[in-house]
């Protein structure tokens, strides 16, 4: 069954990584996982730009997060377009960090952060699917 909006944000709101997708210059893909934050509209990522992904998303934006939580059997897989913010990161940055990492340890993971040449990524999703296999009746089939 499809999660409904209400789900997918609550989803959203914990703590998972985003495997995002990209494409490398061979047109072969580039998978990583990511801290994010979403807004309700579109996903914050923040990365360096000595990373893969910056100049894959520079080339061509095109991008996918999977979102997915195996012991729920719940999935959200958004297609879209990313988008480089190279100026103004640092509050952006810091709503990320804080979702992930306990409050005593925010400020040192800032202050390491800050010395990276840092991008934000903004995910401006297209396409949604998702799943969730713990309300089907039975075990889910085999493919």
């Amino acid at each position: 069954m499809a999660l409904t909006n209400e789900e997918i944000n609550s989803f959203l709101s914990e703590r998972r990584n985003a495997v995002l997708g990209t494409v490398r210059k061979d047109g072969s893909p580039q998978l990583n996982p990511m801290w994010f934050a979403w807004t309700g509209e579109v996903f914050y990522i923040s990365t360096t730009r000595a990373r893969f992904k910056y100049n894959s998303i520079k080339r061509d934006p095109r991008v996918t997060l999977c979102i997915d939580d195996a012991t729920g059997f719940k999935t959200v897989i958004v297609e879209g377009r990313a988008e480089i913010i190279e100026d103004d990161i640092w509050d952006i940055t810091r709503r990320i960090v804080e979702k992930y990492v306990d409050k005593d340890h925010v400020e040192a993971r800032m202050a390491r952060m800050r010395t990276e040449p840092r991008v934000v990524l903004i995910v401006h999703p297209d396409k949604w699917i998702s799943w969730d296999m713990a309300l089907r009746a039975g075990p889910p089939r085999a493919s």
